[in-house]
């Protein structure tokens, strides 16, 4: 297993594309599961119950499954455009800054052009 240093909007936002994928496949609940106790771990009990509820994480949930309905659409030739899964992408990344202003100290060691 290897370990990453990533800032907290990163770390949420990959905790809700597995939980997402564990609504899919349930198959997948070991590794959501295993990712929040890590970052739970490094986080605390109290700022994860407080990240994991807020309005942020649950947008970054929305937001990431408007994006992976996006690439699923683009990859079996439905009706979607590249500037739209751009769009979406973006607003994907916007909302991880959302999380991370209102969370922690931080910046987001990720930047779009």
């Amino acid at each position: 297993m290897i370990q990453l240093l990533v800032d907290e909007a990163y770390a949420f936002d990959y905790l809700s594309i597995l939980e997402i994928k564990k609504d899919i496949n349930s198959n997948t609940y070991s590794n959501w599961e295993a990712c929040k106790a890590n970052i739970q771990q490094e986080v605390g009990k109290e700022k994860m119950l407080d990240i994991i509820n807020s309005e942020e994480y649950k947008l970054m949930i929305e937001t990431n499954k408007l994006t992976f309905d996006a690439v699923e659409k683009a990859r079996y030739g439905g009706d979607i455009t590249a500037k739209e899964v751009d769009r979406i992408n973006l607003e994907r990344h916007k909302r991880k800054l959302e999380l991370q202003r209102k969370f922690s100290h931080n910046n987001l060691t990720e930047y779009k052009t």
